[in-house]
């Protein structure tokens, strides 16, 4: 459209009707067409210290990551054994499921029939488990798995609405990430303890950190065992852990807020109209 001042020889003035023949040319635009201009409605100014603590959920998923990493490395190189470590994430399900009980109603003995159908079936599953992936190399494996925890902290539900949501996708991605480790363990027992620590993190956890969000408790306890167990591993990785927790934590935020200044949204007469809820009168049925 053109940005032209009424014709001259037009003596009615210019109307916003669509179905009136009023004279004028297609492309004609008026200087009242932009009267009705709103720039950023209802736009609300974000704090830092929400977005800081926005960013807090992102680094929550990935201590559970790390964990989840750090416990697959100690089967694998036999740092603690199988036992011992299936022993432990028993524990932390007694615990967890302590936690769950205090913000939602339990069915103990449904809960315990599910608990038994799982351990039954997971082992029974374990050595098929085991085999699904001999053919793949290892190095495709550890790539796969990468990307797949990637996807699922992309897709993670935070409790943010938007189109990239997606809880099934974000699921299943880790669920693959870890069908592709446990192929690499050296018995199916070990297979078995890591896809039980994989439900325990991925399955389990989100259901009880959903209801205690911006506990910072929480968070400085997975910080301190991430940080602790990577040391042990490796002093580099706990660099680049300490970086990356950082930068999502202080610099993401910050640039956030920063760059939040520059949004302009702007509403006018091309926007699509919206209708507003109404009461039905009942004389109209």
């Amino acid at each position: 459209m053109s940005n032209i001042d009424q014709p001259s020889g037009f003596k009615t003035s210019w109307k916003k009707n669509l179905y009136e023949n009023q004279g004028y040319p297609d492309n004609y635009t008026d200087i009242s067409f932009l009267e009705e201009l709103k720039k950023n409605v209802n736009m609300r100014k974000v704090p830092f210290t929400e977005a800081f603590l926005g960013s807090t959920l992102v680094t929550q998923q990935l201590c559970v990551i790390v964990l989840f990493t750090l416990n697959f490395y100690c089967i694998y190189d036999e740092k603690i054994s199988s036992e011992v470590l299936f022993l432990v994430n028993c524990c932390f399900t007694v615990f967890g499921y302590a936690l769950y009980g205090l913000f939602y109603s339990v069915a103990i003995k449904r809960h315990t029939k599910a608990l038994i159908s799982f351990l039954i079936l997971g082992y029974l599953l374990s050595p098929v488990l085991k085999t699904l992936t001999e053919s793949i190399s290892t190095d495709t494996i550890y790539a796969m798995s990468s990307f797949m925890m990637i996807v699922h902290l992309v897709f993670y539900d935070y409790g943010v609405k938007a189109v990239i949501v997606s809880s099934s996708l974000s699921l299943n991605a880790a669920v693959f990430a870890c069908l592709c480790l446990a192929s690499r363990l050296q018995t199916p027992f070990d297979s078995f303890v890591l896809m039980s620590f994989a439900v325990q993190c991925f399955l389990l956890c989100p259901l009880v950190l959903a209801k205690i969000k911006n506990n910072h408790l929480i968070l400085v306890i997975l910080l301190g065992l991430c940080i602790f167990g990577l040391f042990k591993v490796s002093h580099i990785m706990t660099v680049l852990f300490v970086g990356a927790v950082v930068f999502l934590n202080l610099l993401c935020p910050f640039l956030f807020v920063r760059w939040h200044a520059y949004k302009d949204n702007i509403y006018g007469p091309w926007d699509e109209a919206v209708v507003k809820g109404f009461e039905w009168d009942s004389k109209y049925t």
